[in-house]
Order: C-alpha cells, then sequence, then structure tokens
C-alpha cells in the first residue's frame, strides 16, 4: 500500500539498478485504490531495475510529470495516469525493448483497452471511442495513438524537445507528440503490449468529462492556438495532419455530428454535443469576455 505523503513527490526503488523511471501524477485520493493497484503490477513486471516517482497534487499534468522527472535517475522515462492499469507482466519490457532496438523511436506507447471488470456503460461507450479501444499490433506502428496512459521514452529524447509543456489544461498528448515528430523521432504502439484505462463509470460523468474537455479546447484556441492540434481515429493513418486549420475544424464538427447520429451512436453524439457546450462556455470565457475592455468585464 502506498501511504500519504507530505511532499509532492515521492519515490521508491522496486529494483536497482534503475534503469526505468515510472512516473504517476496522483491528482485525486479518490484514485488510491487503482493506484495502489498499479503499484503492485508494476512491481510484478518482468523488467527489472523500475523505480516508481508518484506526484501528488500537482497541476497541470505537464508540470506534475516534470516534477517526477526532476527527481528520476533512469535512462528511460516512462508515464502512467493515476486511473491506468497495466496489461500483462511485460508491459515494461516491452517498451524498453523497442526503446533500445530502435534509436529512432521518440515515444513508445501501449495499447489502450477498458478494463475486463468495466461495467456495462463502460463497455457500451468504448465501442464509439476508439482511442480507448486500441487494436493490439503485432509490429511496430508509427501512430498518433500512443499517449500518457502507458509511454515511454528515451531520457535524452524527452530533454531535448524541451520535456512537457507546463502551460497548457488540455492537449498534452497531441503537442508531445508533434514535438517528438518535429525533432525526427517516431510516435509507435509497440507489439503485444496494452494497457487499462477506463472511459468515465456513468453518464453523468461521461457527461461532465465531455463539457471539461471542450472547456480546455476553448482555452488552448484562445491562448495558445498554434498548438491546438488534431488527433486521428485510425491507429496507422498516413494522410493524418495534426494541425488542420481552426475554420476547418469548425466546418468538420457539425458533419461529425450528423454521423454519428444517422450511424446510431447515441453516446458519441452526446459527447459531441456537450463538448461543444462546454466549448462555447470556454469560448465566452476566454474569448468574448476578455476581449471586452477592462471596465465592462469587472461589471
Amino acid at each position: 500500500m502506498l501511504e500519504p505523503e507530505g511532499e509532492a513527490v515521492h519515490s521508491f526503488i522496486v529494483s536497482a539498478p534503475v534503469k526505468v523511471s515510472l512516473i504517476i501524477p496522483h491528482f485525486s485520493e479518490t484514485r488510491s485504490e487503482n493506484l495502489n493497484k498499479l503499484i503492485d503490477e508494476i512491481k510484478a513486471q518482468s523488467f527489472q531495475g523500475i523505480e516508481i516517482i508518484i506526484v501528488r497534487g500537482v497541476s497541470p499534468q505537464g508540470k506534475a510529470i516534470n516534477e517526477g522527472v526532476s527527481r528520476s535517475q533512469g535512462e528511460i522515462l516512462m508515464v502512467m495516469d493515476d486511473d491506468s492499469r497495466m496489461g500483462n507482466s511485460s508491459v515494461i519490457e516491452n517498451l524498453v525493448r523497442v526503446i533500445r532496438e530502435n534509436p529512432s523511436v521518440g515515444m513508445a506507447g501501449a495499447s489502450i483497452l477498458t478494463p475486463p471488470e468495466a461495467n456495462p456503460f463502460q463497455k457500451r461507450a468504448v465501442k464509439q471511442f476508439p482511442r480507448f479501444n486500441m487494436p493490439i499490433v503485432d509490429e511496430i506502428t508509427d501512430s498518433d495513438f500512443p499517449c500518457h496512459g502507458c509511454a515511454a521514452f528515451p531520457r535524452g529524447v524527452f530533454f531535448s524537445i524541451g520535456k512537457e509543456r507546463e502551460d497548457i489544461l488540455r492537449g498534452l498528448d497531441p503537442d508531445l507528440r508533434v514535438r517528438i515528430r518535429n525533432a525526427g523521432y517516431r510516435v509507435v504502439l509497440v507489439p503485444d503490449t496494452w494497457a487499462y484505462h477506463p472511459l468515465p463509470e456513468s453518464l453523468s460523468k461521461f457527461i461532465r468529462v465531455f463539457i471539461r474537455n471542450g472547456y480546455g479546447s476553448a482555452y488552448l484556441q484562445a491562448t495558445h492556438p498554434e498548438i491546438n492540434y488534431d488527433t486521428s481515429e485510425r491507429v496507422s493513418d498516413k494522410t493524418f495532419m495534426a494541425k488542420r486549420s481552426f475554420f476547418y475544424r469548425i466546418f468538420r464538427y457539425p458533419v461529425r455530428l450528423i454521423q454519428s447520429f444517422l450511424t446510431f451512436q447515441w453516446l458519441r453524439f452526446l459527447g459531441y454535443s456537450v463538448y461543444l457546450l462546454g466549448y462555447l462556455a470556454g469560448y465566452v470565457r476566454f474569448g468574448v469576455l476578455k476581449s471586452l475592455p477592462a471596465n465592462l468585464n469587472k461589471k
């Protein structure tokens, strides 16, 4: 069991010498039970030479990860969410092998699946959201799917791109993937490697998450439009372009709404709809109100 610590960063060595530093941002004590299970799974990994670094209560996520990295020792850095779980005992071994054998790889990710114990709502929802139901690949696959849910990076690559951004609330995954590719490295899914990461467990939480994501996207567009990147829903998409114009995305959105409605993907339609509500609220907050004269904005 991981006991609460007074300091924000708590680290311990699972096995020495340390080769992999696994950083887990931990924002809410409601996830402590899952975090303790994850730690037990890390200890049971076939790979030896791991340290675990828990970063408590530090936000945004990029800052939490960077604080963990500042305390790390490993030649390979790894990140997992505190609500993620290992798919099997060879996850870390597989990620490390791909990085060591392929110097061109700057980010190696596990496929993200919904946990076997997911409730009926989650199992229904995941069928409509490919990024939470990724295929397990059988060869190294260049992809836009790798994410902070479970991914590893060569230490040198991570530092060479300037580490994580600490000034954005949303869009950390797309930004990191783009910067790694722009530096000349590959972003890949690793064969026979997966981790579990759940969708929200109820309709009310599902709605809150999509409203929050829309709100965060509006914040990103208002404050850092240059890094408001697109994401792909295909595991390997050679036509994928990370940067699309704002107007292109505006006109594409109703098309996606209509497609989800016509194909009876009701949860996807609902997600897109409440995301739009969140975006509009964020647009008013960070766009319209911010642009008003200071004396008017205070009224």
